[in-house]
């Protein structure tokens, strides 16, 4: 299966990565990157090519990594791509188009369509930072004309770069606010867990380090808990100890609108995101 790359920026070249990293042969990637071209072919070793077009004749499945103010000029220039092949062992037919996987917010597979032709078979996804270190979590909607062992392969191919969730496209906005956003949520409750740390006269350095692994701790064992069916409010009242501190701190944040702002937080950015 030959993936192409049209996009080398830090979600590109992070996914290139990941897929190098896990042991997809470099001969099997091309890539269009323009001023990244060399780059990218000096730290993976993966074949480039001089335009848009050769990726799209020359890939199975095609990775549109480019700022989203750049997708229609070059989904044009891909749609001016005069030969496009699947490999058959793979996808189990013979067709006359590759596989697009967008990665652009606010451009749905409609809008992708009417570039590059109603039949064109598209997947839209919406990967999260964390993706970028394969910890990431990304939505994925497929058009309606995937055969079972395309889904298969589109969903390999992401599954290098973390967890994937197939979600109905008019629930993209809501997954930006819980995923999307979420990393800067997170980055500003551990530098304020840090900044309190270093308020009761503990260094800055080592209170990031213990935020972080605490985050990422607790994080873990929610989602384990989550499978046994545990709900996350009951890990918290296991920490609340009667008369202890963890209760003393969850009435100060109660009080401050914690749990409040952060739904508003959500419902805020869902309706920017669904504009």
């Amino acid at each position: 299966m030959k993936i192409g790359f049209i996009g080398g920026g830090n979600m590109g070249s992070a996914m290139i990565g990941s897929l190098v990293a896990g042991g997809v042969r470099v001969d099997e990637i091309l890539v269009f990157a323009r001023s990244k071209n060399e780059t990218l072919r000096a730290k993976f070793g993966v074949r480039i090519a001089a335009s848009e077009k050769e990726v799209a004749n020359g890939a199975d499945i095609v990775v549109i990594a480019v700022k989203p103010a750049s997708y229609e000029s070059v989904l044009k220039e891909i749609s001016r791509a005069s030969k496009f092949k699947y490999n058959v062992s793979v996808v189990g037919e013979n067709t006359t188009q590759p596989i697009f996987i967008t990665v652009a917010p606010n451009f749905s597979i409609q809008m992708v369509r009417e570039v590059l032709g109603a039949d064109a078979k598209v997947a839209r996804t919406m990967p999260n930072m964390p993706s970028l270190i394969g910890e990431g979590v990304t939505a994925v909607n497929f058009s309606s004309n995937f055969t079972a062992d395309e889904r298969a392969a589109v969903m390999k191919i992401l599954s290098y770069f973390g967890k994937t969730y197939e979600i109905s496209e008019d629930k993209f906005a809501v997954f930006t606010a819980i995923a999307g956003s979420l990393p800067a949520y997170v980055f500003m409750f551990i530098e304020a867990l840090a900044d309190g740390a270093v308020l009761e006269g503990l260094g800055r350095e080592i209170a990031c380090e213990i935020a972080c692994e605490a985050v990422a701790g607790s994080a873990k064992m929610a989602a384990a808990a989550l499978k046994e069916g545990k709900h996350p409010a009951r890990l918290k009242d296991e920490v609340c100890s009667p008369g202890g501190t963890t209760i003393e701190a969850v009435r100060v944040l109660e009080n401050a609108k914690f749990r409040a702002a952060i739904i508003e937080a959500v419902s805020a950015v869902t309706r920017k995101a669904g504009k």
